[in-house]
Parts: structure tokens; sequence; C-alpha cells
């Protein structure tokens, strides 16, 4: 490799397609037996499978360059494996402009149009690209260690289907068998092929029962069912074929995302309905009672809006927006203050409100209760577009009762504006209005609505917390639910709790909330339970439970909070559980889930967290939840780089507005370094850095703390570091992984910026500081390492003098500057092999051997050490010759 930041040159690249699967991977490896000068470039798309750690740790040794570091003229032999087609070489295709570039092809797919041409090329109709490789290496007779054979192995297995598809020939298993002697562990390929594509079906199957909705049409059951995958899912019209038989349905649509498109599976068991026309209206065909369509370029709810849209013409409407709007609508210029929102509420007795831009475009929605709170505040002055809910539906005025039900009704939304084309409402629709409506008619709605229900979205799930909480845990939330009872109060399980089991992530601790005295049901189960410890916060009303098994529970009381300034720290009392989920941080954490024995598994969601959950969506409960409490922002990236969620446009929005107002000053720097911290400490850090610095967030907790370009390039490097590092030392150590993060985020402050800046750590202060009073010796290293590259490689006892001395995060940010370079794989080995080596000869045996005592026994072992790590000493009789000359000499 070059210094960094010069462009690598290349004579020999080895690449393959893009959205690389482990065929791919594996035929690079073994190209770099075939070609050992040359270096690998992926062309970009690594799936979820490359990512793994196993691969990971595998390229982390081989030579492999990054499309940006690349000087493409350089390159004059493009090796390309497992594609000949050019538009699939991705960031690889500026390589095929060298006028005199040498190509040489490996593939085992047939011709077709505009397939690259070559000096070479080795094409064979097997089942794995990696069948071709293999057989050429073994003509050759090249080594090749047992790493290598099972990253092969891997690509083989993965692209036979194990030997099952049509396309397997007697040579992919012949190459299979040499493999396995060559050391391929079947284990690990077992591992990352078919065990974990069972799994992901089996949850993809799941996931669409518990998201299904049935409604009645024509006396039949239609049921559309959604779900989001990050990678392609096979077979998804089987699943679609056993839900058919699992919820009786007579209609059913299946809508799942999946890379860049919606598969949509189509079925019918009525003769008179033709879901072929559903599919053709959606870009696809099928026949009456089986079709699907692959919906490109449109998000999971935008092809749920186009199978809605193409249903509504075949099932036929019942009434139109514009049949039960009221118009003209009131409304608020969006530049207008508070006060002006507020004073035309009560003149026309609102207590909800459209906002407009200048065009008189809806741009928003206002309620009483929000300004109430703003003005509370004392933003009085603000306009009203700081606090308005810019995230909501509008529908047009040909729109269905289904449609304006959905919105109004299942969503939650008080106010629904009826749009024209040019995006000015000509009408609205409330919820008072849907109701009147819903209390004259007979027929088409739910005894539900007639009853004029406006609550919370329930559905029981107690079924999914049969089959994803362990028997232990299901019965001590049972129990916990009946003691609850007798002390009549109502027991819940809330927060990030039910969003996982939603999510079907594994539970950790419990988050369980009360509406009652807390104090007398901790009393009542320390008396019936056998409890280890109960911590108990009266001034919170919260406590910790800890069971003799070592289950723990966090309780607290339902409450409300409410904050006396933008910043503050809240003000706690008692309240019902739907304000207490109100308090929450975002909607997806807003969720209850009912432990009484009369409705146990019974979902309470007020604020559309379960639909946001399904959507991948991090959102506010309200448009004043971030100037409430600013650190919102952080546990908002935070939670969307952990659940790979988006954050809605809304609470973006919301974030640039408190940067912008500077409601982050009134914060302790304490509480925005805590969250800085936690940020460093997900395992999607570098993605999470990126989004606070792009959204002026570590401006907040330090003026000259923000990313530049080459820092952004270095938390890549980091973040691969931290795979290796996770993998080969487990959990050992990782608390203060965060700490390198921390190390390149604060490069551009001084010495004494960073020391006073972390000062302000709660925990883990003595370690961050240690780690800031090497920071001039890392950096030395790092020159000294780039002055010295021509004398070629360190010797191990070198490498052990030159990290002995530091911390593990110091060593790690030295490997990930480093990255690629011989002092990055120094590193990696202290840690991992020299620190560990010790001499076989004691003191005692020097003694014996005749050394005098005294200080020269500790330096006849330091040279023993030295001795057995540079390999010049390998067994007990070597140590002790080493040793007598090594005294007879000094």
């Amino acid at each position: 490799m070059t210094d960094r930041g010069k462009a690598i040159k290349a004579p020999t690249v080895i690449t393959t397609h893009v959205n690389p699967d482990y065929d791919a991977v594996a035929s690079m490896v073994a190209a770099t037996k075939l070609y050992p000068e040359a270096v690998m470039l992926f062309p970009g798309g690594q799936g979820r499978n490359i990512r793994n750690f196993f691969i990971q740790s595998l390229l982390y040794y081989f030579d492999v360059v990054r499309p940006k570091d690349l000087d493409f003229k350089s390159v004059s032999k493009l090796v390309v494996v497992d594609t000949r087609q050019r538009d699939r070489l991705g960031a690889a295709t500026p390589c095929l402009e060298n006028p005199s570039l040498d190509i040489h092809l490996y593939d085992h797919h047939p011709d077709s149009p505009g397939d690259l041409k070559g000096s070479l090329e080795v094409v064979k109709m097997v089942g794995a690209n990696v069948t071709i490789m293999t057989g050429l290496i073994r003509e050759q007779n090249l080594p090749l260690s047992p790493q290598e054979a099972t990253m092969l192995a891997l690509g083989l297995y993965e692209d036979t289907g194990a030997f099952t598809f049509g396309s397997t020939t007697p040579m992919d298993l012949m190459s299979a068998a040499w493999l396995v002697e060559m050391g391929a562990d079947l284990s690990v390929v077992s591992e990352l092929t078919s065990r974990e594509l069972t799994a992901e079906q089996l949850s993809l199957l799941n996931e669409l029962i518990l998201n299904s909705e049935t409604r009645e049409t024509r006396g039949r059951n239609l049921v559309v069912a959604m779900a989001r995958r990050e990678n392609h899912i096979e077979d998804v019209a089987v699943l679609a074929h056993k839900m058919v038989d699992i919820l009786g349905a007579d209609l059913l649509f299946l809508l799942v995302e999946m890379e860049s498109l919606v598969q949509v599976v189509c079925r019918s068991r009525l003769r008179d309905f033709d879901v072929s026309q559903i599919a053709l209206a959606l870009g696809g065909g099928g026949h009456a009672a089986a079709a699907a369509a692959a919906i490109r370029g449109k998000s999971l709810q935008e092809a749920r809006a186009m199978l809605e849209d193409s249903l509504k013409n075949t099932l036929g409407r019942l009434y139109s927006a514009f049949n039960i709007m009221v118009h003209p609508p009131i409304t608020v210029r969006e530049e207008r203050p508070l006060t002006e929102a507020m004073d035309m509420m009560v003149r026309f007795s609102l207590n909800v409100l459209l906002a407009t831009d200048l065009e008189g475009r809806t741009t928003g929605i206002v309620s009483e209760h929000t300004l109430s709170k703003a003005i509370y505040h004392g933003l009085t002055a603000y306009p009203v577009k700081e606090v308005m809910t810019t995230e909501f539906q509008t529908l047009p005025p040909e729109a269905t009762f289904g449609e304006i039900k959905a919105v109004i009704v299942d969503q939650g939304q008080r106010i629904l504006p009826i749009i024209d084309p040019s995006g000015r409402a000509i009408g609205v629709i409330t919820r008072t209005d849907l109701l009147r409506l819903l209390a004259g008619e007979t027929s088409g709605a739910s005894d539900e609505l007639k009853r004029g229900r406006t609550g919370p979205y329930e559905k029981n799930i107690r079924g999914l917390m049969e089959d994803r909480l362990p028997a232990k845990i299901l019965d001590l939330v049972f129990n916990l639910g009946q003691i609850a009872k007798e002390v009549s109060s109502s027991l819940y399980l809330v927060g990030g709790t039910v969003r996982d089991l939603i999510m079907l992530k594994p539970v950790g601790d419990l988050d369980i909330c009360l509406t009652g005295d807390l104090g007398g049901f901790l009393d009542t189960i320390q008396s019936q339970l056998n409890i280890q410890k109960i911590k108990r916060h009266p001034r919170f009303q919260t406590a910790t439970v800890i069971l003799s098994d070592g289950i723990r529970v966090d309780l607290s009381s339902a409450r409300v909070e409410y904050y006396e300034y933008p910043g503050a720290l809240p003000v706690v009392s008692k309240a019902s559980i739907q304000l207490d989920l109100q308090r929450r941080d975002f909607t997806i954490n807003a969720l209850a889930l009912s432990l009484g024995s009369e409705d146990f598994g019974k979902l309470f969601d007020f604020y559309r967290g379960y639909q946001d959950i399904k959507e991948g969506l991090i959102r506010v409960l309200h448009s004043l939840s971030i100037i409430e409490d600013p650190t919102r922002a952080f546990r908002a990236v935070r939670f969307a780089a952990r659940l790979g969620f988006k954050i809605s446009r809304m609470t973006l929005s919301l974030v640039e507005n408190a940067v912008r107002n500077g409601f982050f000053d009134n914060i302790h720097p304490r509480r925005l370094l805590t969250e800085l911290k936690y940020v460093c400490q997900e395992a999607e850090a570098e993605p999470a850095l990126e989004k606070l610095s792009e959204l002026g967030l570590l401006t907040t907790i330090h003026p000259e703390l923000k990313l530049m370009a080459h820092q952004k390039e270095f938390l890549k490097e980091v973040s691969k570091v931290r795979s290796w590092f996770q993998l080969t030392f487990g959990g050992q150590r990782m608390s203060n992984f965060w700490l390198v993060y921390y190390l390149v985020l604060t490069e551009n402050l001084s010495q004494a910026q960073l020391e006073r800046l972390t000062d302000n750590l709660e925990t883990h202060r003595k370690a961050a500081k240690e780690l800031i009073a090497e920071r001039s010796k890392l950096n030395w290293i790092l020159s000294s390492n780039r002055r010295r590259r021509a004398g070629g490689e360190l010797k191990p006892s070198e490498i052990d003098k030159l990290f002995s001395t530091l911390s593990w995060p110091g060593i790690l940010y030295i490997m990930a500057k480093s990255r690629g370079e011989s002092l990055d794989r120094a590193g990696a080995a202290y840690l991992a092999i020299y620190r560990k080596v010790s001499p076989l000869v004691g003191g005692d045996d020097l003694l014996a051997l005749g050394l005098p005592p005294g200080p020269g026994i500790q330096k006849v072992l330091s040279a023993l050490r030295e001795a057995r790590l540079d390999g010049l000493v390998n067994s007990l009789e070597d140590e002790r010759v080493f040793a007598k000359n090594y005294h007879l000499g000094d």
C-alpha cells in the first residue's frame, strides 16, 4: 500500500459483479492464488452475508483496495470472476477505459448479449464459479490454507444449494471433496448457509401473519399482509400458499419489500375475483387464482397505496371524500406567531388547525395541546411552522370511505385535509365528521367504530409472547400481572421490551409499568417471589428488582413528565398508562402490553408505534419533543443505527430547528457527552456518527467537534478493526472500544480542549484520560512508522516494546490509522499473540543454574522473552543455554 491520501497503483486487479455473493467473494480469493501480485477490488453493494464477521476476518488479511483509493489508469490487467457482463462491474467499470487493458474472464454463466471479451476466457457450465477456480488451483498444485478452503467451500455450497440444484455437476462434487481434503470446515459452511436461510423464511412467515389485516368485502375475507427485509427472500409464493390456509383468506395479498423492489403475491379462492387484473395494474401478471408483480423504485407504503388503488376500482366505493368534507377549511399561515393560531382556535372553537404556506398549500397541522405547551414554554413569538406537525396524510376529493377511515381511525389522525392537485386544502374531514356519518350507517362499518371508539390501536399478541419469551420469563410476567390485580393495579410490559418482542429480537431485561401503588406492589412481590434484591427510587417512582435466578425487572409507576424550560430535567407525577406512554421519546418505544389476566397479551398503541416498527421509522410523539428534551436527537440517531430504521422527515426537521435555535445550550455537557458515548458503543457507530455530524449535533457538544472528509474515511477503518477485535476477543474489553471512535472525533481539538471536554464524562473517565494522555505518543508512533517504512518489517520483540506500554484503545487506534500497513498487522499480532508470550524458564530456574540473585535476574528474563519472541530460543534447554551465555556476556 502507498501513503494514505495517494492513489494506489495496481497493475493487476481482481473484481467481480456488484452485490457479490459467497461464490463471487470466494472466486476472488481463489484468483489471488493464480495472480499473487493482484489486489482485490469490490465493485460495491456487498450483501449482508458478505458483511458476516467470518468473511470480514478472512478478508482482513487480503490486499483489498477501495475504488476511491485506486489509480484506475495504472490497471493493465483486469481479472473478472463470476460474471462477464459489463454493466455488472459497478465501481470497477473505469478500468475498461484503459486502451491496452488485458482482460481475463472466469465465469460459469451462459453467454449473454454484451458480454466482455478477454484474451483469456475460462467459461464452464458448472454449478459454482468456485469449481472453475478450484480446478485451476489443483492443476497448478498451489497451496491452500484451511481458512481459504473453507471460504471456497462456502461459495460452492451456496451456489449449488448444497448440491441440490439442477445445475450441480460432477465437477462441483469433486471440487468439494478436494476442499475438504484441504481442511475446509463444513460446520462453518453449514452455519452460514442453510440454517440462516431457514430462519429467515420462518421469521418472515411469522411477521406476515402477525402484521396481517383482514377486512370483509362482499361477505368474503380479504387479507393484506406486509413485511420488510433487507435482503432478497426466495419463495415468497410458498408463504402465500400457507397463509391462505392458516388465515382462511378468500383473497390474499402479500407485500414484501426487499432490496430495491416490493414483491407482491396475489391469491384468490373466489371464482368471480380475478387477481391477475390486480397484478396487471401493478406491472405483473398471472392467472385468476394466482398472480404476482415486482414493484421497483417504490417504498412498501407506496406499493400498498398502489394495491389499494387497484382494489378500489374492483371492489367499488361507498363514499367519496368530496361528499363528506367540511368546506372551506379554516387555516393559519405557517409564518404567523403561535398566539395568533391560538386566538383562531378560541374564536372558531377548534382544537386542531391546518397551516399553509404563502401559496396556500397545506404544510402542517397544529393542535391546541401543542400550542398550549409551546406558549407555556414562553415561545409565544415563535412561528407556527416551528412546532407544527409536518408528517400527515392527505387525500384527494375522490378518496373512498375506506381510505378516509384508515387515516382517521386506524392511524389516529384527528383532521384529514382534502387536497386538490395544487396542494391546497379544499376541505377537511374530522374525527367527529366520520363518527357522525357512522352513527347513521347500518352496514360497512365495524361495531367498534359504531361505538365511536377513539382510543388506541389494539392487537392481541399473546401468541407472539408465548412463542418468543422463555418459559420462565412468561411465567414471571403472568404471575406479576396476577399480583398486580390483587393490589388493585394494572401491569404492562412497556418500551423497548415490547419493541424488541414485535421485532422478533431477543428480550433482555424487562421494562414494566404499574398503574397503582408501586410501594405496596413491591412489598407484595417481595413476600411471594424469590427476590434477591430490590432497589427502590421513591423520588423517581421506579425500582429495580433482581430475582434469585438473575432475571432483572425495571419497574416504574405510570407517570407523566413536564419540563419547566427547554432542556430541563423532567418533573414527575403519577398518571395513567396513556399519559405514561406520552412522555416516551419515540413512537416505537411508546407501546404497552397488558399483563392482566383478562387481557393478557393485548397491545395498546396510542401513537402508531406498531406501524412505525413495521415501516422502520424513528418518529417523535409530538412536535415539541425535541425542544423539551434535546438529547432525544442523539437517541433518534442511535436507535436508527441500531435497528436499521430511518428517522422520519418531521423528526429530522425538529432536530434541525432545535440546533438552529440553540435549544442545546441549556444542556449540561455531561448529558450530551453521555449520549455521544452511547452512540459510539453501538455496533453501527460509523453511520450514526456521520449522521450526528450531518445534523450539526456534534457541535452542540463542542464547537470544534465536526467530521472532516478524512475522518469519515478513518471511521470506516475503525469499524473494520472493531469487527476483527470482536471476532478475535469476543466480549472482552469491548466496553472501552468506544474510546477509539472518541479519539477520532476529537482529532481537531487541542490537548487542553480535549482534557476539559473529557472532564464531563460520568463513566469511563479514567480510561479516557489515560488514552488522551498517550495521544501524542500514538501520533509519534504513526509518524515514525511512515519515516521508517523502507526499513522493512518490525521484529516481534520490537513490536512488543512498541505496544506494551499502550492502552488497548490506543493500539486499536493505531491499527485503524495504519490500516493495510505493517503497523496494522503488528498491532493485531501483539494483541492476539505477542503480549501472551513468556519464557519457560523462571527466576528460580535461573538461580538453580547458578545466576546470582538480584536485579540481574529480571534483566535475563527480559532478554529471554525477547529471544523467544524473535524465535532465537524454542525449548527449555535453548533458554537455559541462552541464559548462561547472556549472563556470562553481561
